[in-house]
């Protein structure tokens, strides 16, 4: 066999040796060869921290009733007289008005009642409300129908806006939960699904109205903390005085305390609303199953039109309906 030969078949004797040799310590390797990325990943740590089960969902079966008063903004609109062009004359009050729930047997709906009309945007806070309950108690209203009603202070239309939704999710959760409310604490706020409360406009307006019918504590989303008052700064130059006025933000809860003389507590969550309405529960009252429907009281009601809100309000005038009342934010 020639040399050159011999050197071939020796180095492919040497190769097919090596790669035997490899493919043996891939298969087999010793423990302190082996490669991190060949362990599992639990083997270099403590057992695995079991998560806690979930809250198990339990279904409504009964149903039952509530109701509280909410404070409002009353807007009278008084078409202008005089002339085409005659600017329409608007004034702004406070009110209190009753909102009530109802839970009786059904299909999963969230209803509304139609007179006054419901209008879209106070639909949605119901559904937002009608979520936030439901995940906070953990409750299946899927054989349960949820009716929302509004008794306004005087003859309405329409109700719309979001500003009652922290208030449905605290009556419907009162059912729900069967705790009972204090009828002289009111609330004001936005809520979402994830029952975060937000907040609105006129809270002014709105505490002098909650103050006034004899509440004791307003409770507010922690977004309202503040509230802006005009300040007179007078100065003094050549005999001559001079008055210039600042906008000053000023803690809202120190604000509506002093001027107004009712309580006022900051929350922002569903979560903080039924734990502060629960520590101030009058245990003497009825359950909630027990509160008569407030809608039952809300009969005959003429064209005029009431709004619950603050944030989107939108001045309407018709010649149709000359003076209407609306709750909201001017």
């Amino acid at each position: 066999m020639p040399i050159r030969e011999k050197i071939l078949t020796t180095l492919l004797i040497l190769s097919l040796v090596v790669n035997i040799f490899l493919l043996a310590a891939v298969l087999d390797p010793p423990e302190d060869l082996k490669s991190p990325l060949s362990r599992s990943q639990c083997d270099d740590v403590g057992p695995a921290t079991i998560p806690s089960p979930l809250p198990p969902e339990r279904v409504v079966e009964s149903g039952g009733a509530a109701s509280m008063q909410a404070p409002v903004i009353l807007q009278r609109i008084e078409a202008g007289r005089g002339g085409p062009f005659a600017r329409d004359r608007v004034t702004e009050e406070g009110a209190m008005v009753s909102i009530a729930v109802e839970v009786v047997p059904g299909r999963g709906r969230v209803l509304v009642q139609t007179t006054p009309l419901m209008g879209v945007v106070f639909q949605d806070a119901a559904n937002q409300a009608v979520v936030a309950a439901q995940n906070h108690s953990c409750a299946n209203l899927t054989a349960s129908d949820i009716i929302f009603s509004i008794h306004g202070p005087e003859e309405v239309l329409e109700v719309d806006g979001p500003s009652a939704g922290a208030l449905m999710a605290t009556l419907l959760l009162s059912v729900l939960e069967g705790f009972s409310l204090d009828e002289n604490v009111t609330v004001t706020g936005t809520i979402d699904e994830n029952g975060l409360i937000g907040p609105v406009g006129g809270i002014l307006v709105k505490a002098e109205a909650a103050a006034a019918s004899g509440k004791t504590l307003l409770i507010l989303s922690t977004g309202n903390n503040r509230v802006f008052e005009y300040r007179e700064e007078v100065r003094t130059l050549g005999g001559l005085s001079m008055v210039r006025q600042q906008v000053v933000a000023v803690d809202a809860k120190e604000y509506i305390e002093e001027n107004y003389g009712i309580s006022v507590e900051y929350v922002d969550s569903i979560a903080g609303l039924i734990a502060d309405l629960r520590l101030h529960q009058t245990p003497s009252a009825p359950h909630p199953a027990e509160i008569p429907h407030s809608a039952d009281n809300v009969e005959g009601l003429a064209p005029d039109r009431l709004r619950i809100d603050d944030e989107r309000d939108k001045t309407l005038a018709s010649e149709e309906f000359p003076h209407r009342i609306w709750i909201g934010q001017g």
